[in-house]
């Protein structure tokens, strides 16, 4: 229990400080600096970009050597750079040290690499093991938004970055002491190529649908985090409401964590993974009546659950998926064709809702997105599992 412990305190502060806190960074920041909306949001476009081509390296990196090279990178450079980040007083060396710093966070701390840590730490339930690091998970942001507003509104966004950065630097290197290497592979064949590893992989109906399902889920989920404020501004619900509305969807989600043990002994994890983009879906729709307060908070509610059960059962459909050796590797291109679909959907939603003047075509697209999620999931029959197949040979195991 201690490692998992450990691991869901790193990943409170990692998507704490690196991915929640800069949605109350960017209006301080602006004010004082007069830098650019667009090349403000931009930073964080480029966090994500960084985010999902390195969690591909970080990846093969933990299967082949285990957790402590990773964190330990994460907490001297990654917190390192996000330092700097905090004296530079010109927008390009800014963003360059703040993308940086919190992309290599996320690419070597988000759930790709701590789902697999976990799983590999408890290997006679590593589903358990998962669902309570996700339980964890979802405090990352009911704790990083109102401290982050606190450190701003006390020090200023500049010390604010400086206090998140050492918090990051402290969380990475007591995981690094404190975790053991649990199930990295051993040099040599048995250890394969990435790419042998995802071509053995695609081969495989389930995860060709699982990686698709991933592509259009990150994009309806990202569009949903980006525009729930202001499709439901824009019909009538005050802004201070609105957003306090939304920030309860981060809570909600662990309403979808808690009954998952249940839910996929029960229904197995295909089923309930699809169930939770369907139950997203027919949510979503209840943006059309944005301007009334009540269905607003039964869609963060919903939503909520609905997009925590799928953060958590990533991780758990991707350990029956393939052999566990090469966990990190599959479940870092997942992140990475999240983060692509994640960066697709807020610039779809967006450019709807600046062409239309209206928020139904956003949110037709973002319900439909969940929905095709879903039904990719399901589509097709269930073959052998990739891990019956060693990805560095190709060769069947049973």
């Amino acid at each position: 229990m201690v490692p998992i412990t450990v691991l869901g305190v790193l990943t409170i502060i990692g998507y704490g400080a690196c991915y929640y806190a800069y949605g109350v960074l960017i209006g301080p920041m602006s004010a004082d600096t007069r830098w650019p909306d667009a090349a403000l949001g931009a930073i964080f476009s480029a966090t994500l970009a960084i985010t999902g081509v390195g969690g591909m390296v970080a990846g093969r990196v933990l299967d082949r050597c285990g957790p402590r090279p990773v964190f330990l990178l994460a907490g001297i450079a990654g917190a390192g750079a996000m330092l700097l980040a905090s004296v530079q007083d010109a927008l390009l060396p800014f963003a360059i040290a703040y993308a940086g710093g919190c992309g290599l966070v996320g690419a070597l701390g988000f759930y790709h690499i701590t789902q697999a840590v976990a799983a590999r730490a408890a290997p006679a339930a590593p589903a358990r093991a998962i669902i309570w690091l996700t339980l964890f998970g979802a405090l990352s942001s009911p704790v990083y938004l109102p401290l982050t507003a606190w450190l701003i509104q006390s020090a200023g966004w500049r010390d604010a970055i400086r206090v998140e950065a050492v918090t990051v630097g402290i969380a990475f290197l007591l995981a690094a002491a404190m975790i053991k290497n649990p199930g990295c592979s051993q040099s040599g064949p048995s250890a394969g190529r990435s790419g042998a590893v995802l071509r053995v992989a695609w081969r495989h109906t389930l995860v060709r649908a699982w990686l698709s399902a991933t592509l259009i889920g990150g994009t309806a989920v990202n569009a949903l985090i980006v525009y729930q404020v202001p499709v439901t501004t824009r019909a009538g619900l005050p802004l201070g409401i609105a957003a306090a509305v939304a920030g309860f969807r981060g809570l909600a989600q662990l309403a979808g964590r808690l009954p998952l043990t249940t839910l996929t002994s029960k229904l197995g994890t295909r089923t309930t993974l699809a169930l939770a983009y369907t139950l997203a879906a027919a949510v979503t729709l209840l943006l059309f009546a944005g301007g009334a307060l009540a269905p607003v908070l039964v869609l963060s509610l919903l939503a909520g659950a609905a997009i925590g059960a799928v953060y958590t059962l990533q991780g758990v459909y991707a350990y029956e998926l393939i052999d566990p050796r090469h966990l990190g590797t599959l479940l870092g291109m997942a992140q990475a064709v999240f983060a692509t679909g994640g960066a697709l959907g807020p610039l779809t939603a967006g450019a709807l809702l600046g062409a239309t003047g209206s928020g139904a075509p956003a949110v037709t697209i973002i319900s439909a997105g969940f929905a095709a999620a879903a039904a990719l999931l399901l589509l097709g029959r269930a073959p052998a599992p990739a891990a019956a197949s060693d990805p560095a040979t190709g060769q069947d195991h049973g």
